[in-house]
């Protein structure tokens, strides 16, 4: 007889998450899909992420989201969250400590942010958020235009180096497998459920619970009417009470 995997219960993947990436090397990619994750909800369902390394992506792309037009911004949240895709937890579309972006995704990044505000980089050809504090802002084609002549790289390449990522020198996936923006959930499935334990309610205090236990028990119709009045006389006359005793 023939043994069968149910499509219900993925295998448990062979390759480690990468540690160079920042990740729990003793695990490998996991479905925590409605669990604590604050981010990048596309990537839940086959992810090395957790908790922190969402909270990490969140920071960074909050730089380069500021007051940037809605497409840009989009693009830009869809590169930074290439982290948490499965594919680049386990290093198949990373090198070393950096995510490796198909040439059409940066070329599409570029284009959405191409009249979008940036200040220049430290080094030639990259670029950073144009915030506060930055004196000098351009559009982004101005300033990766000025890269590309000192750099060697095209325009697109030399703002997703910039902006902290590697950009694969074709889209021949077999020759070297790059992140395209689509999931890696969906080419591959869910990968294996995380074990989690949602956080446990934090325990009302005795006076909450001394008040919801008098409200279960029946509260007088008058009373609970005129509860917030009752309440205002009695801090008068206490305030009145207090004051008349320091005049004796």
């Amino acid at each position: 007889m023939l043994n069968t995997v149910s499509a219900e219960e993925p295998e448990e993947p062979g390759e480690p998450c990468s540690k160079a990436l920042g990740f729990n090397e003793s695990s490998g990619p996991k479905d925590r899909s409605n669990q604590d994750l604050s981010f990048c909800d596309e990537h839940h369902k086959r992810t090395c992420c957790e908790r922190n390394h969402t909270k990490q992506v969140r920071t960074a792309f909050a730089g380069f989201s500021h007051e940037r037009s809605g497409r840009c911004a989009q693009m830009g949240r869809l590169a930074f969250c290439s982290i948490c895709d499965g594919d680049v937890g386990i290093g198949i579309k990373a090198q070393d400590s950096l995510v490796v972006l198909c040439p059409s995704f940066c070329r599409l990044w570029f284009e959405s942010c191409a009249q979008d505000f940036f200040a220049p980089g430290t080094s030639a050809g990259s670029v950073a958020p144009c915030g506060p504090s930055a004196l000098v802002c351009s559009p982004l084609s101005e300033i990766t235009e000025e890269g590309a002549a000192t750099s060697g790289f095209e325009d697109p390449a030399a703002f997703c180096s910039g902006a902290g990522f590697e950009v694969a020198e074709s889209e021949d996936a077999a020759e070297e497998p790059c992140f395209d923006g689509v999931p890696a959930a969906k080419m591959r499935g869910k990968a294996p459920r995380a074990p989690w334990t949602p956080p446990r309610r934090k325990e009302p205090s005795l006076w909450r619970r001394a008040m919801d236990s008098w409200y279960r028990s029946g509260v007088p119709f008058w009373l609970e009417e005129n509860a917030p009045g009752l309440a205002i006389a009695i801090v008068a006359a206490a305030v009145g009470w207090c004051q008349k005793r320091d005049v004796a």
